[in-house]
This record gives structure tokens, sequence and C-alpha cells, in this order.
């Protein structure tokens, strides 16, 4: 089956400063993230592999239990947010891809130290669902 392409967007012009503060991203990230979740659509289903037919099918690779890049029999369907891996945790997907990995620390109220990883991804567009009908939908993975 043939899935129809998604055409480009011309950049923004805005003449303003090119990055974003690490408080910034951290921040815009956080909205983003909250906004899915209120809107219930991040689910692991897809992630792991199980769900409806109109669910989206997982790609065929992921990460093992300690988080290496497996080609078959993941733990998890999805690959690390780098430059090539797949950046889409669905298979036959034609659409919009946004990703971002955020790192940092954070310190405890006991002024114990800890460090995180956030991987934060979000989708729209066409794909084959699990029934094999062409669907379109939204999906977010955080």
């Amino acid at each position: 089956m043939q899935l129809p392409t998604t055409g480009g967007m011309a950049p923004r012009n805005s003449g303003a400063r090119v990055g974003l503060s690490r408080r910034e991203l951290v921040r815009r990230g956080a909205v983003v993230a909250g906004g899915v979740a209120t809107l219930g659509l991040v689910a692991a289903r897809p992630a792991l592999g199980e769900g409806r037919p109109s669910d989206p099918r997982p790609i065929p690779g992921g990460c093992d239990e300690n988080f290496n890049p497996v080609p078959i029999d993941p733990f998890i369907h999805v690959l690390p947010p780098a430059i090539g891996f797949e950046m889409a945790t669905i298979t036959d997907f034609t659409g919009v891809v946004a990703t971002t990995e955020v790192q940092g620390t954070a310190r405890g109220s006991d002024g114990s130290t800890y460090t995180f990883d956030a991987d934060m991804r979000f989708m729209e567009g066409l794909y084959v669902g699990n029934d094999g009908r062409l669907r379109q939908g939204s999906f977010g993975f955080v």
C-alpha cells in the first residue's frame, strides 16, 4: 500500500535568536507533555506492541531491557532519539514526528542529587492499523 507523502513546511524567518535556554526548553517540554497527558493521548500499548485492531503497528525493532537497540524481539518498540535511528514508534506511517531528549540533574529536599533522561515524541499523520486499514491519528510517547 502506497502512503501519501507530506509536503515540507517553509522555515520561519523571525529574525529572533536561534537557540533556547535550557530552562525554556524544559519549560516548553513540560507544557507539551502535560497537555498531551491531559488530553489522554499518551498510551503505552503501541510502544509495548499490544492493542486494539485500530491501533498502529509498532516498529519491528526497539530496545531490550537495558535500553540497548535490538533489531528483533524488543522489550519496548522505541529506538534512541538520535540521527540514524527511527524517530517514529509506529510502522507504516507518514506524517509529522517531533522528538526531543531532555537530560539533567535535580536536587532533592534532603540534598540528594538525581539525574534524569526524558525522551518525548509526538506523531500526527496517516498510518496502517493492526486491521490493515489506512487511518489518521495523533500519538504521544513520554
